[in-house]
């Protein structure tokens, strides 16, 4: 193997490494992560709302969230690809420097898409505030009267969906807040620092206009879902504005230094 396919390997298992160490404990709060057992007034009118089905599920979040900008990132790099001659290559197969650009940026978007989500898990597992509906989930096991003032922690859930016990103490920072925000940002960031435009900067900007709409649609849903409170959404909308902002910032310094992240102006 000659040089510079070792290290492009090395760089790839650091990579992989990394993105695991931070997607290692994401996987375990999901499957074994308990949150604060936290207790209740059985006159806040904040928990005592219906459940209902989320406007944007899960899934959508996920294929929109990572998807969109996976397909804009593998678009607008191959588009841009020049004949400059490859500057990397891996067991003797030269890679195209674009198909290189495309890792980079997908790699740094998945890491920061990781560490926002861990934050965010970090959040809901450590304080356990309790959902809009969660009276309607639980339904403790204890006589609640309205008048009370009384801080109730000692009871158990016996309502007829065990699986959304849990869940409805995850309420604080809102998830589907800040993974929207943060691919989104990260989406509208990424255009604006890869290209210049010159006749498309209108389009461009209805582009960006029309992503970051699609992440405030889905914070707001969360709260006329009965899913988050308000502060929720506004947590995690600053949580996944900030890691989008950080991501960015962090891939253009590294990028310019290597010389492969110019902007690109397209031609009149």
């Amino acid at each position: 193997m000659d040089k510079a396919s070792k290290k492009l390997l090395r760089k790839v298992i650091v990579d992989i490494l990394c993105l695991s160490l931070v997607g290692f404990p994401v996987l375990m709060f999901y499957m074994f992560g308990s949150p604060y057992h936290r207790g209740f007034f059985c006159s806040d009118e904040s928990i005592r709302y219906p459940f209902k089905e989320s406007t944007v599920s899960s899934k959508v979040l996920y294929s929109v969230g990572l998807g969109l900008p996976t397909l804009v990132i593998l678009f607008v790099e191959y588009s841009l690809q020049n004949n400059e001659q490859s500057r990397y290559s891996l067991l003797g197969t030269n890679i195209p420097n674009w198909l290189y650009s495309v890792y980079n940026n997908l790699l740094w978007f998945l890491f920061g898409a990781a560490c926002s989500q861990l934050t965010t898990d970090i959040g809901k597992y450590t304080i356990g505030r309790l959902r809009p509906h969660f009276l309607y989930i639980c339904k403790p096991n204890v006589e609640c009267d309205v008048s009370k003032t009384e801080y109730i922690e000692d009871f158990k859930c016996t309502g007829f969906r065990e699986e959304k016990y849990t869940d409805s103490r995850l309420s604080f920072p809102s998830g589907h807040s800040s993974l929207s925000f943060y691919c989104m940002i990260y989406l509208a960031l990424y255009l604006q620092a890869r290209i210049k435009t010159s006749k498309y900067a209108m389009a461009k900007s209805l582009f960006q206009f029309l992503a970051i709409s699609m992440a405030a649609f889905c914070a707001l849903s969360r709260v006329s879902d009965y899913k988050h409170h308000w502060s929720d959404v506004l947590a995690g909308t600053i949580l996944g504005i900030t890691a989008a902002i950080l991501t960015v910032s962090q891939m253009i310094n590294c990028n310019n230094n290597k010389k492969n992240f110019k902007r690109v102006k397209c031609k009149d």
